[in-house]
């Protein structure tokens, strides 16, 4: 954190694609970070991974942001690695899709046994969870009877599906509608859809602060989170106040359906308890070396978070 005058600064880094930040932005433009007592600076870089870390990850461990947003398990990863990170307060239930060009003879998750399959990393959250249902519901794991393909980042993913160089691709979840809408893709399902736990599920994504950040400036960490709140109320009434994403109506719309789905402004304890649960299902069927740790970090979740 720094200063202009005596308003204090906080320094976001994220995703230039993706949705965290059209959030970020209405913060900006609608002075609602003033309006809580602070100034949001933000940093939209790219999503390509940096000494093992992802993207926005490496960022604030290289001291270039004070906030980001993570899945609970690459915050659980962070945090063996040194790196003590803490939750704050959940983005949402954040979980992608699966694509599938318009003509594949894929018509289920079912399909998708020898098959090759984009993933930005095989330790993605959202593989993890395929790899889970594919087993649970259809008796196999991709992992080992698919030809799996990392692409190391979104975009590169996209340039695969659309290449042809994959007959599947696990993209995020904002990216399913403009893809739908070209008419040369479809959304094979939801992986919202494929959790164990029963609808609408635990939030997985959050705001993330350095722990000493958190302890030191916790005023500053409620006034975010208050900012978000405002920005979500916002965007939830106002189309307007989106950002023009160029898509037509229809994508435009289901992109707004699978946005609601997934963005939360309040949870609690028992919302942590089903992580627990979530991880403990995830790491029974792939393994704890898949999930790349044994167990959530103690101390993940700050005490502020619990609101």
């Amino acid at each position: 954190m720094d200063s202009v005058g005596l308003t204090p600064v906080l320094r976001g880094a994220f995703e230039a694609t993706g949705s965290p930040g059209w959030i970020m932005r209405i913060i900006q433009e609608r002075g609602l970070d003033r309006r809580n007592g602070f100034r949001l600076r933000l940093a939209l870089g790219d999503d390509v991974n940096r000494r093992s870390f992802q993207a926005t990850i490496a960022a604030i461990a290289a001291g270039e942001a004070d906030f980001i947003d993570a899945d609970w398990i690459s915050l659980s990863r962070c945090r063996q690695q040194g790196l003590n990170l803490v939750a704050v307060h959940p983005y949402g239930r954040i979980m992608g899709a699966v694509v599938v060009p318009a003509s594949s003879p894929i018509r289920e998750l079912a399909d998708v046994r020898e098959r090759r399959i984009g993933v930005v990393g095989r330790l993605d959250k959202n593989w993890m969870v395929i790899r889970a249902a594919c087993r649970s519901r259809h008796g196999f794991d991709p992992q080992s009877t698919a030809l799996v393909e990392e692409a190391g980042s979104k975009a590169v993913l996209v340039d695969w599906l659309e290449a042809g160089k994959v007959d599947a691709a696990v993209v995020y979840w904002h990216m399913a509608p403009g893809l739908a809408a070209t008419g040369r893709f479809r959304q094979l399902c939801d992986v919202l859809d494929l959790l164990p736990e029963p609808q609408p599920g635990p939030p997985t994504t959050f705001f993330a602060f350095r722990e000493a950040f958190v302890a030191s400036d916790g005023a500053l960490v409620a006034a975010f989170v208050a900012a978000y709140r405002d920005a979500v109320a916002v965007m939830r009434a106002d189309r307007a106040a989106w950002p023009d994403l160029a898509l037509p109506p229809k994508a435009f719309a289901a992109l707004r359906t699978a946005w609601d789905r997934r963005i939360c402004v309040d949870w609690g304890a028992g919302d942590i308890d089903r992580l627990e649960r979530l991880f403990d299902q995830l790491k029974a069927v792939a393994g704890a070396e898949s999930l790349g740790i044994d167990k959530i970090a103690p101390g993940l979740f700050a005490p502020a978070s619990i609101m």
